[in-house]
């Protein structure tokens, strides 16, 4: 029986005086049994953590309650266990590092595309796919067709733009990641640099996997997600336990101690 909640949430909002927030967001966590990681930073809030469904709600109204963030939603997967070791609240400059200065998702981002319009979407000639996660995420699974940039990091796609995909400004730019967070600071990132017509994947994969049906789907392979889950299938499961290899998740730890969605 999956009795535990995971939630995946962000949202982009002006928070002042956010280092404020950790202590008692980090005791109302340890206090309630929930497990995971809150990102806070100037620009908003990121993270992912889990607990039974009482206990989530306690957060989810704390988490609301700050100002800016009264209408946060979260993204909900199900266990039977937990999935995190620890709780923590992490205080940061970005909440997803892009380390590019002047990118403001609340200023102008890609168009969002639902899940139910993404497969039209790519179905146009004139649609260059990017997947926006790091290669060993892509590993596990993308979408048919999808570009993978190969990087390690985050802060790499700069460089990925730069180098390989400036030569196609004249072409619509569709981007995804897990949650779609990396899409708002990549699309933003595109806007910037010249690009005008680009869209993202509203919700991310996750959405995607929850609102489209598997035999309608274009994704292909599992959902990579940073816990100890591992991946997803299409149905938002976990995989069957010992499906990825030890050494697999061993060499791949760093990456996904770092926590993105």
């Amino acid at each position: 029986m999956n009795t535990y909640v995971i939630a995946a949430f962000y949202r982009f909002a002006p928070i002042s005086d956010y280092e404020a927030l950790k202590p008692d967001l980090l005791q109302l966590m340890k206090t309630q049994d929930i497990k995971g990681t809150i990102i806070l930073a100037s620009e908003g809030v990121n993270g992912t953590f889990c607990g039974q469904r009482a206990a989530m709600d306690l957060l989810y109204a704390h988490l609301r309650a700050i100002p800016g963030l009264d209408t946060l939603s979260f993204r909900e997967t199900f266990d039977s266990v937990n999935p995190f070791e620890k709780a923590k609240v992490k205080l940061r400059r970005e909440i997803v590092t892009l380390g590019v200065e002047a990118i403001d998702p609340l200023a102008q981002t890609g168009e969002h595309v639902s899940p139910e319009e993404w497969n039209n979407l790519l179905a146009d000639p004139e649609v260059v796919l990017v997947d926006t996660r790091n290669d060993y995420e892509v590993k596990l699974g993308t979408f048919e067709g999808a570009i993978n940039p190969v990087t390690d990091n985050f802060r790499d796609f700069p460089e990925y733009v730069k180098t390989q995909l400036l030569d196609k400004k004249d072409k619509k730019i569709a981007m995804f990641c897990t949650g779609g967070i990396r899409c708002e600071k990549s699309t933003a990132y595109l806007i910037k640099m010249g690009f005008d017509k680009v869209y993202q994947l509203d919700g991310g994969i996750l959405n995607y996997m929850a609102s489209v049906p598997q035999e309608q789907s274009k994704w292909q392979g599992s959902c990579f997600v940073f816990d100890e889950r591992v991946a997803l299938d299409h149905a938002l499961n976990s995989l069957e336990k010992g499906s990825i290899d030890t050494e697999w998740k061993n060499n791949n730890k760093k990456q996904h101690e770092q926590g993105a969605l």
